[in-house]
């Protein structure tokens, strides 16, 4: 600074390893001072709005946040110390200023800061009412929305080709992550998959299971289990009833094919009742208005339990059968309908420890390789229908992820991935196995692991620079040629494979 001539003739010619200097760099102390006068630089804003009679509301000083906010991430230069401080600085004055001036305008700030870095969510306790906020899905800047934008259409692209159903798995992996990481986030674009489900329910049912359509919608509704309950909030109302109007238009043109329906009416009944649960009002009023749809596909087909149930417990009127009474009954039995159902499905309550018993024994007192297979084979089948049984045995599969014998292996690492695809927050859990699996002395228990680094490494992203790197010292240590497990994850990490 003092001698400028120092730095001339730095622009002419930057070396190729150059690494950029971050000459300014300030102390969390100077952070807090930049964010306080970034809330006064508004409130100064928001008074001389007042002052000359201009409408002053919220937009004036949130636009004004949004301008500063990239100086203040340029200070905190990517660093999680300094992102930690400034976010730990913001609650505290929300907690003290409450629904304040100053207080808004610190949740704004704060909710800025995590659209354009959603890592900080990691690093502190977000309150409930500012991510429940409209300001969240109104917002028009996000980091992750470009990302979040194109993964929804690779998993809409539908095709009968192995490569379609790869891209469509790997962005289905990854939507489910995103689910439970940040579903705030996901849930911005959800006025985008209802519109990619419009436009397919048309074809005839071979080309439309064939072109897998059947499986996106499948898709759809795992994804939109995981963001309950926040999808039933009302500012979500709209498109998730576009959503669910969609899959009934499914259940209504193509009823006759049931049988190959089954297991997307189970998932979509049960979606159904967790959507009664949080807000029955609304799921009354929807399933008012297509209960003939229901109806129909309930008495043509009698092995579907659980919409039996679900119509039984409702006692939905069909349609057809309230326009052969007078307006004034039809109007009677709405309004009674209308209101809060008394519902005991026995159906769709969660299974409980005391009913794995009996598997849970055997796993555990398994010695004979023939016994602890069987018992896997039938945790398997029953995964199958519902995968959230595999969260009762992680320990025991965690412990047979490093078995000796090959089949018993095989089989834990399979039923371990389902659990985590189904509740991708199980995947920490497994870490520490895997990391073991991967310095076993046992050379096919790492071969293993390495064979499902990939598809680990995806739903642990957040550890995936501590898979990586030992998967690539198992490769420098035990001479082994780990670089196409290596270059696979990364090709899903950056979804490289759409290319």
């Amino acid at each position: 600074v003092h001698i400028p001539r120092i730095w001339q003739g730095w622009d002419q010619k930057i070396p190729r390893k150059r690494r950029e200097e971050f000459v300014l760099s300030l102390m969390p102390a100077k952070l807090i001072c930049l964010v306080e006068l970034i809330l006064s630089e508004s409130e100064m804003k928001g008074q001389s709005s007042s002052q000359t009679k201009r409408v002053c509301d919220d937009e004036t000083s949130d636009t004004l946040i949004q301008s500063r906010l990239p100086l203040l991430l340029s200070f905190c230069h990517g660093e999680s110390e300094s992102i930690k401080k400034v976010a730990e600085y913001l609650i505290t004055c929300i907690k003290q200023r409450g629904e304040s001036e100053l207080g808004k305008r610190c949740q704004s700030l704060l909710l800025q800061m995590y659209l354009q870095v959603p890592e900080v969510i990691q690093y502190v306790t977000f309150p409930e009412s500012l991510l429940s906020s409209e300001e969240v899905s109104d917002s028009g800047i996000c980091k992750l929305d470009a990302l979040v934008h194109w993964l929804i259409m690779l998993l809409a692209d539908t095709g009968n080709s192995k490569t379609s159903e790869s891209h469509m798995t790997d962005a289905n992996m990854m939507c489910r992550k995103l689910a439970v990481s940040h579903p705030l986030l996901l849930l911005r674009q959800l006025p985008m998959i209802a519109a990619q489900l419009h436009g397919r329910v048309h074809l005839k049912f071979q080309e439309f299971r064939q072109q897998n359509h059947l499986t996106f919608f499948t898709h759809v509704l795992g994804i939109l289990d995981l963001l309950q309950p926040q999808v039933f909030q009302n500012k979500y109302r709209a498109p998730l009833r576009d959503c669910l109007l969609s899959s009934v238009q499914l259940l209504q043109n193509f009823r006759k094919y049931s049988r190959h329906l089954a297991p997307f009416i189970n998932k979509f009944v049960q979606f159904i009742h967790k959507y009664i649960t949080c807000d029955p009002t609304s799921a009354i009023t929807f399933l008012q208005k297509h209960s003939d749809v229901l109806h129909n596909l309930s008495s043509e087909n009698c092995d579907l339990v659980l919409l039996k149930s679900l119509l039984a417990g409702l006692s939905l009127p069909s349609r057809s059968g309230s326009a052969e009474r007078g307006p004034e009954e039809t109007m009677e039995e709405e309004s009674s309908s209308g209101s809060i159902p008394l519902v005991s499905l026995s159906s769709f309550a969660p299974l409980t420890a005391a009913e794995m018993g009996p598997y849970l024994k055997r796993i555990s007192r398994g010695q004979v390789l023939e016994d602890i297979l069987e018992v896997l084979c039938d945790i398997d089948e029953l995964s199958k229908r519902r995968p959230e049984v595999l969260s009762f045995f992680i320990n025991d599969l965690q412990r047979l992820m490093s078995s000796t014998e090959e089949a018993c292996r095989n089989l834990a690492f399979s039923l371990a991935l389902r659990c985590i695809e189904n509740n991708p927050l199980t995947a920490c859990d497994f870490l520490p196995t895997f990391m073991l699996c991967l310095g076993s002395g046992n050379f096919e228990v790492v071969q293993t692991a390495l064979k499902n680094l990939p598809e680990y490494t995806l739903f642990c992203q957040e550890n995936a620079a501590v898979l990586l790197h030992r998967a690539f010292l198992v490769g420098i240590y035990r001479q082994m040629d780990t670089s196409p497990q290596i270059s696979d994850a990364l090709k899903i990490l950056h979804m490289e494979a759409s290319t």
